[in-house]
């Protein structure tokens, strides 16, 4: 049977119903607050002078009323006649399979009742037909995510790759409680080459804030492109032959005002490219460029390459390796490299060093020259810098 038009009686009708039932924030929370506590009942808020009779009535003289049909449901699932209420949704649903409302209450509806999976469905095939679906659909579909019953339905749904896909996967990165499984519908992702930077920089951006390095380290490297795989080390991208993406343990570059950080081509580079600082009389205020590494405990070899052009500052740059600290700030240095500044030609440089076994993540970072040897160089100089200095072939060896 054909579904019905709506009429502009019917849109009136639909109306009504968003009225009665919004005390109810069936949409907007997820499922999960009603079912705290052992109750899997929504709040309600509204009373309807005889509401079964009223709404019967309606029924009654139009068969086809699918708004009464969804009101009678909430009404009769409110009053714990569970049985009858489905039989009322179902109906509802028959009638208006492309509706918004009634998908969206319907989704609900099975989600507090049992049927998770067919809530699941329902809830797909609203966001699918209905793109202003979405924030009422994101609550819910976060709330299965994080139960965990539900891996195969959202990792199934993630390789489909729907366009809807990536608007969730914002919401559910933030607000899922269960990191582990948006670990794994990102792994779904990511497996098939669907992961979005997005995606990525909000995955691996939590994993580190939760702590979680050897997590972020997995995730990241997972949603690499495959000809980035073959070529991991200690230093990522050490050689500047890939594109710097600003995402997980490849460089990362934040913007700063009177600062370029880019790859070129420059004589006496070893591949196609070196990595360019320029300064433009820009007052120091913190690193311009660094990157996390994942070193186990050990002996170590930080070495490189590197030249300055003009680079004007009395005080002189340098690298450094740190343990970085709870918290993400640097902490311990362990390893630097030759000072930079003025102009001269390519010079290569190297200091070996050991990882502490308290030392589960290190950074590796451009900074200010200076002598102290344990927390961080103090970012607090007032030093303006201007030129270029250019740097190639760092490498981390393991000395063990």
């Amino acid at each position: 049977m054909p579904a019905p038009r709506i009429s502009r009686n019917a849109s009136l009708a639909i109306l009504t119903v968003v009225s009665l039932i919004a005390g109810w924030r069936i949409v907007s929370s997820g499922y999960a607050a009603w079912v705290s506590g052992g109750s899997h009942r929504p709040p309600v808020s509204f009373d309807v002078e005889a509401p079964d009779a009223h709404w019967r009535s309606r029924i009654a003289r139009n068969p086809t009323d699918f708004p009464a049909l969804l009101v009678l449901a909430l009404n009769l699932e409110r009053k714990g006649n569970i049985a009858e209420a489905s039989s009322a949704m179902r109906e509802a649903l028959r009638l208006a399979p492309a509706e918004e409302i009634t998908l969206v209450q319907a989704a609900a509806f099975f989600m507090r009742n049992g049927e998770e999976g067919r809530a699941l469905v329902i809830l797909r095939h609203a966001v699918e037909l209905n793109p202003t679906a979405g924030n009422s659909a994101w609550p819910m579909f976060t709330s299965a995510l994080s139960s965990g019953r539900h891996d195969d339905f959202f990792g199934d749904t993630a390789r489909t790759n729907p366009r809807w896909w990536p608007s969730f996967f914002e919401y559910a990165c933030r607000a899922a409680t269960d990191l582990g499984a948006v670990e794994r519908a990102f792994a779904a992702r990511a497996t098939t080459g669907k992961a979005t930077t997005a995606e990525r920089e909000c995955v691996i951006d939590r994993l580190e804030r939760e702590g979680r390095w050897p997590s972020a380290y997995q995730a990241w490297l997972n949603s690499l492109p495959p000809e980035q795989q073959q070529r991991i080390g200690f230093v990522f991208n050490g050689d500047f032959e890939h594109p710097i993406s600003n995402v997980g343990f490849d460089w990362l570059v934040p913007k700063q005002d009177g600062v370029n950080v880019d790859a070129q081509s420059i004589q006496g580079a070893r591949g196609r490219r070196a990595l360019r600082i320029e300064f433009v009389r820009k007052r120091w205020s913190g690193a311009p460029v660094q990157q996390y590494l994942v070193l186990a405990p050990g002996k170590y070899r930080f070495e490189g390459r590197g030249r300055a052009d003009g680079l004007d500052t009395w005080i002189g740059t340098q690298w450094s390796v740190y343990c970085l600290q709870t918290g993400g700030t640097p902490g311990r240095r362990l390893a630097t490299s030759d000072r930079f500044r003025g102009t001269s030609d390519w010079v290569d440089f190297h200091d070996d060093f050991v990882v502490p076994k308290d030392c589960q993540v290190q950074m590796l970072r451009f900074e200010l020259a200076g002598a102290k040897q344990d927390l961080v160089t103090p970012e607090n100089v007032v030093t303006r810098i201007n030129g270029n200095v250019w740097f190639d072939d760092f490498r981390v060896r393991s000395l063990d």
